[in-house]
């Protein structure tokens, strides 16, 4: 099933620390996860990402040769392969420490991605999210674009500026995935579901025809210009950890656009016309996050766990 994905945004490793146990180190970042969620959903996502020439890096290229993520020449070239430590607690949810830099690489001449996806602290850090958003901007004319905040408040500061940043990925986007936490702090008040769904859909004013608002264990809701939709969290499998729970949904979401024919130009907010699409999109993107937080660190499902 091959589609043209670009994915763009941060590849590192995860060192993760769980009472007891020695550290462990597994390949992650929010874009880097996504690819791989869709490498391993039958696409071939191309990735523009930035770590070194390390072993570290080598793990990164090696988990995405394995999972079918084609990386963009030059993306091993930082002096050094970034890093989140992830802290899990008794009830396994992960809090992060960063050492994180990022420069997109140059997209070869000639690229039309169908689809392009971006978030997190590639998009949003400074000063190497200049490149993305001009890069994003540009391509919206000609493809699908989906975006995810995917905040890290360590990293970024204060929210007034990343709040004015996410806005104009927002402006940009076709779909935008976010979480609850992300819009408290982008938005501070934000609080109750009607708060989420307002602040949803003057995002929708802006440009996305459908915001899907993440709420860990309380499932998803996706907010359209004149709808609402609720799809449960996927618990059947128990809960290991969160780690790639949100980009698992995210890859999820992209997946089920390209199945259902989502992704081209003259299609443009016509997934927010279909409630029926809608719900099945959502309904298999939460069953593939489920997987993902019922084992350890970001492994997303293959299609035969589905």
């Amino acid at each position: 099933m091959e589609s043209t994905i670009l994915v763009i945004g941060e590849a590192l490793i995860d060192v993760v620390w769980r009472a007891g146990e020695d550290a462990r180190r597994y390949p992650g970042g929010s874009p880097l996860n996504v690819a791989v969620g869709l490498g391993r959903l039958g696409h071939v996502p191309r990735l523009a990402t930035w770590f070194g020439d390390d072993e570290d890096g080598i793990l990164i290229a090696r988990h995405c040769a394995a999972s079918h993520v084609a990386l963009l020449p030059g993306c091993d070239q930082a002096a050094h392969t970034s890093t989140a430590e992830a802290t899990i607690d008794a009830s396994g949810q992960a809090s992060y420490h960063f050492d994180v830099n990022f420069r997109m690489p140059a997209i070869p001449a000639g690229t039309r991605p169908a689809l392009v996806h971006t978030g997190s602290i590639g998009a949003l850090l400074r000063p190497g999210h200049a490149d993305v958003l001009a890069y994003v901007e540009s391509a919206h004319s000609e493809a699908i674009v989906t975006f995810d905040p995917n905040c890290r408040p360590s990293l970024m500061g204060e929210a007034a500026a990343t709040r004015e940043l996410t806005q104009r990925y927002v402006a940009a986007s076709d779909l935008v995935k976010v979480s609850d936490e992300d819009l408290a702090w982008l938005y501070p008040g934000t609080s109750s579901e009607d708060d989420l769904v307002q602040r949803a859909r003057l995002w929708i004013s802006a440009g996305p025809s459908v915001v899907i608002v993440t709420m860990g264990a309380l499932g998803a809701l996706a907010v359209t210009a004149d709808s609402l939709l609720r799809v449960p969290a996927d618990t059947r499998h128990g809960l290991v950890d969160t780690v790639g729970a949100g980009d698992s949904f995210m890859a999820g979401l992209i997946h089920g656009m390209v199945n259902h024919g989502y992704c081209q130009p003259d299609r443009r907010g016509a997934l927010g016309d279909s409630a029926e699409d809608l719900t099945a999109i959502l309904s298999q993107a939460a069953a593939i996050a489920g997987i993902t937080v019922s084992r350890a660190g970001a492994n997303p499902p293959w299609p035969d766990e589905l």
